[in-house]
């Protein structure tokens, strides 16, 4: 062959070696360049009109397009393209079977057509201009199985691209469906943080424009509200005394009102918020009790232990981080987890448990207000104040000048709250649950406090304004006569003795009970820890908490209760089906009988705890002579695991149980044989015998804890326990009442154990009378057949014996 003619040979060798190739071959380069487009641009549109370009020039097409599909409309929509109208970028839209590229999607499969304007499904859309164009072939854009939208490529003249052609664009499709699901996590991760950043802004300046409000309101109508009528709002009496002033309402600086969902800026960012936000306030409470101890050095700072707790509780981290995790931002996390805290103990009917959900309120506040940047800030108050809010925290209290307040009223709230405590402590007259607080009283009106009868006067007369400064008089003189004799005993003219104990249930509580001259602790509720951790609390986190109770008493006596928990008041942790009736259900001793090791676990550190100084054991809500006698074989076992594993404890110690269900009063004589003391509980005895629940407004009327067959039961009671030389004390709020003290002592109680508040008065009127003529008062009145008679008959006895001021200070 000549050499012209090898050369020739060869030429045409390679042309058809080239028309063997997928057109334009180094097209295989397009995957590198997608992957360099997307690692340049975020932008969704830029990087889809670069994509079209590119993939445009590279498979030699006369046109390349991409339509996107919209899952919540199912509407495909031409997001990009090249050689089609630009314009029509944004307005061409197709539903999922409408068209060639909506056949491609419904199928998921690639789409060619050599003829377009012949095939079926062919639509035009004369904004395009693609009538110059034949061959079609879409392509879905696909990811994990969910359609994303359509990859498009068209020419001029009619022709069949060829496999590999197919495969290219195959491959192609799947790195840009990639890349546009990459961009789109890119945007919608913008989005959510510029909606996240203007969130909190809003409501930042929500609550800003809120207490700007309140201020110009205030401002504005002080003069006016000045010339209201006078009012009188009547409460619970929290914090005793009297106190005057003038009114100042005060806002928390953030609220929950105004977090509603809102997804975060993504999780790492939002756990990081979140976790800085804890750390702050977690410095803020040290802060807070240095705060408290510089400012009131006797008072235990241990009050805001619950505050520490919850801050570095797993459990309610876990809660909010667990939110964050599924795409909700650090606010409305928080917002979701102390709203469910909240309405958990605010469903108890136990005031004591249910108002520890103003310390999850206040420490979920701190929380947020840390996460939006609002810093703390102390109150100055102008001279004789006194303070009207919805609610207020131990932290609002700590951050306000006690020396121009004057008094406290809340519309809601209750009187072993926290912020209550603190009130008491700092001697500053409280009233809570004052309903129409913030309706009826404004900025600047003049307001009465009287925190030992609950009443608020708003704009008082003068000469209601004159009688309570006789009466303010009259108390401080009362308070001096007190205070001498805290240390002296409860004891008759006669020489008849009374302990008086003191209910608690916190740790902080311990200063409420020297301050106040009680004989011991009457009730330790060992309620709250089971409540708070995140599981049944181990034998030593128990033991840690009763042995600082039992040093706390300095060689004073505390019984500590067993687990009371049941009715309306489960730790989370525990499983439990939900009964219609739970006061009569699976509460209580029945829990702990029927859950022995978690039983035998307190019962080792109450034991334990014995060995620190004098400890009395009280079992809860007996009501058979079987649960009693099984209770003990329980206790005894809890000894001998001790002895074994070579622990100090009191095996000696005092056992008691509370008579608070009919059946128990009825057993009584039996009972008093199984154990070395019984102490009264009231509180549910009143309400099984009377069939009444003090909490359901329509029938707390009827909850009478003078009515003639609470006062024989109490009397069945006492005289089985006097019959066996046993003692009986009572450790329900009866106790408490100033007016049911002759009643009580005359019956023949050994103890009263009650708030500590209630001491001083119930001792000067125990120390005020001969037990000889209270017997007789008693015996008088246990012939009565009515309420009012048996209350008529014991005014009348205590304005026979000289003491009915005090009791109708206080009642």
């Amino acid at each position: 062959m000549k050499p012209d003619a090898r050369k020739a040979a060869g030429e045409g060798a390679k042309k058809a070696k080239a028309a063997a190739k997928p057109r334009g071959s180094h097209g295989f380069r397009v995957l590198a360049d997608v992957t360099a487009i997307s690692a340049d641009t975020e932008d969704l549109q830029d990087r889809l009109q670069r994509f079209v370009e590119l993939i445009a020039e590279r498979t030699e097409t006369d046109v390349c397009s991409i339509y996107l599909f919209d899952e919540r409309t199912q509407v495909l929509t031409l997001a990009a393209t090249t050689g089609l109208e630009r314009s029509a970028v944004g307005k061409v839209t197709m539903a999922l079977g409408e068209g060639l590229t909506g056949m491609t999607l419904e199928k998921l499969e690639p789409v060619m057509v050599v003829d377009a304007f012949a095939h079926p499904r062919f639509k035009y859309f004369p904004e395009t201009g693609e009538d110059r164009f034949h061959s079609y072939v879409g392509v879905p854009l696909v990811d994990g199985g969910k359609p994303l939208g359509v990859l498009v490529v068209q020419t001029l003249r009619r022709r069949k691209f060829t496999t590999r052609e197919m495969e290219l664009l195959r491959t192609i499709a799947t790195s840009v469906s990639q890349a546009v699901v990459q961009a789109r996590l890119v945007e919608d991760l913008r989005s959510k943080e510029q909606e996240q950043r203007a969130f909190r802004q809003r409501m930042v300046a929500a609550m800003k424009r809120l207490q700007a409000l309140h201020k110009t309101i205030g401002d504005s109508e002080r003069i006016e509200r000045r010339r209201q009528k006078h009012a009188r709002l009547d409460g619970l009496p929290a914090a005793p005394g009297y106190g005057g002033g003038r009114a100042h309402l005060i806002q928390p600086p953030v609220s929950f009102n105004v977090v509603v969902d809102q997804a975060g800026e993504g999780v790492a960012a939002e756990r990081k918020r979140f976790a800085r936000a804890v750390a702050a306030s977690v410095a803020e409470v040290k802060t807070l009790k240095a705060r408290l101890e510089s400012r009131l050095p006797e008072f235990d700072s241990g009050i805001i232990e619950a505050y520490r707790m919850m801050l570095e509780d797993r459990g309610f981290l876990d809660k909010v981080e667990g939110h964050i995790e599924d795409g909700l931002g650090a606010e409305s996390a928080l917002k979701r987890v102390v709203d469910e805290y909240v309405e958990t103990f605010s469903a108890m009917s136990d005031a004591y448990l249910r108002e520890r959900a103003t310390d999850v309120k206040d420490v979920g506040l701190r929380l947020l207000r840390n996460l939006l940047g609002i810093d703390e800030a102390e109150r100055a108050l102008e001279r004789d104040t006194v303070l009207i809010a919805d609610e207020l925290s131990v932290s609002d209290l700590s951050l306000i000048d006690h020396a121009h307040l004057k008094g406290i009223v809340m519309a809601t709230g209750g009187v072993t709250s926290h912020a209550t405590i603190l009130a008491k402590s700092f001697e500053i007259p409280t009233v809570v649950g004052a309903e129409q607080a913030r309706d009826l009283v404004h900025e600047g009106d003049a307001v009465i406090v009287d925190g030992n009868s609950g009443a608020v006067f708003v704009n008082p007369t003068p000469e209601v304004a004159r009688e309570y400064e006789r009466l303010d008089r009259g108390y401080r003189a009362f308070n001096r006569e007190l205070d001498a004799m805290r240390s002296l005993p409860a004891e008759t003219g006669d020489g008849r003795r009374v302990n008086l104990y003191a209910n608690i249930g916190l740790i902080a509580d311990l200063p409420l009970v020297h301050r106040h001259g009680a004989d011991g602790v009457g009730l330790y509720r060992t309620e709250f820890p089971f409540l708070t951790y995140r599981d049944f609390p181990t034998e030593d986190e128990q033991y840690k908490v009763y042995a600082r109770v039992v040093r706390g008493m300095e060689g004073q006596p505390v019984t500590i209760r067993t687990l009371d928990i049941g009715a309306d008041k489960y730790p989370s942790y525990l499983k439990f089906t939900r009964e219609d009736n739970p006061f009569l259900g699976w509460r209580s001793i029945r829990i702990s009988l029927e859950l022995p090791e978690v039983f035998k676990t307190q019962l080792r550190a109450i034991l334990r705890a014995g060995a620190l100084g004098r400890v009395r054991l009280l079992f809860p809500m007996i009501s058979s002579v079987t649960q009693i006698r099984r209770a003990k074989e329980l206790l005894e076992e809890a000894k001998d695991e001790l002895r074994q594993a070579g622990c100090e404890f009191d095996a000696a110690m005092p056992v008691g149980m509370m008579v608070e269900v009919p059946s128990a009063v009825a057993l009584a004589s039996h009972l008093i044989r199984e154990v070395d003391f019984f102490s009264i509980g009231t509180n549910d005895l009143i309400q099984y015998l009377l069939a009444v629940d003090r909490n359901n407004h329509k029938v707390a009327e009827l909850y009478e804890e003078l009515h003639p067959a609470v006062l024989s039961a109490i009397d069945d009671t006492v005289q089985a326990a006097r019959g066996a030389g046993k003692w009986v004390g009572m450790c329900g709020e009866m106790a408490s009442n100033p007016l049911c003290t002759l009643m009580l002592l005359g019956l023949g109680l050994d103890d009263l154990s009650m708030q500590p508040l209630y001491i001083p008065v119930v001792k000067r009127i125990v120390r005020s009378v001969s037990f000889r003529e209270v017997q007789a008062l008693t015996r008088d009145v246990l012939s009565l057949s009515t309420v009012d008679e048996v209350k008529s008959r014991l005014f009348d006895g205590a304005r026979r014996l000289g003491i009915i001021e005090l009791v109708e200070m206080y009642h």
